[in-house]
């Protein structure tokens, strides 16, 4: 598989899992435990740029700017460890599949600029 198109598949993920639960918990009204869910259009702000970079890093891999990738990666990995240290126990597995897919799409990212850099 070419590795633009590896790459957009990654950065599509993570677009992904952005609509899907990153914290989870329980509440009680009135006698009724209530399971609630709070995703990355919930919490707005950093999220929406958790959003960008995902998308960014899909852009580009399709243009080979291995570099940015990195960066792009590196931001979103970054921002995932904030939200996963802030939810701690009540991390749901959108979170989790989020940091999962900056750190793979960060290691692709560097073989991709190694083997850029030798040839």
């Amino acid at each position: 598989m070419d590795r633009r198109v590896l790459g957009v598949i990654i950065g599509v993920a993570g677009i992904f899992l952005w609509f899907m639960p990153f914290v989870s918990w329980e509440e009680e009204f009135f006698g009724v435990t209530w399971q609630l869910y709070q995703t990355g259009y919930h919490i707005g702000g950093i999220a929406y740029l958790l959003l960008f970079s995902m998308f960014a890093y899909s852009v580009l891999s399709w243009f080979r700017l291995h570099s940015l990738r990195i960066i792009a990666g590196a931001l979103s990995l970054l921002i995932c460890l904030i939200f996963f240290v802030q939810a701690l126990s009540n991390v749901a597995w959108g979170l989790i599949g989020l940091i999962i897919v900056s750190i793979v799409g960060i290691v692709i990212a560097v073989i991709d600029n190694r083997k850029d850099k030798q040839s």
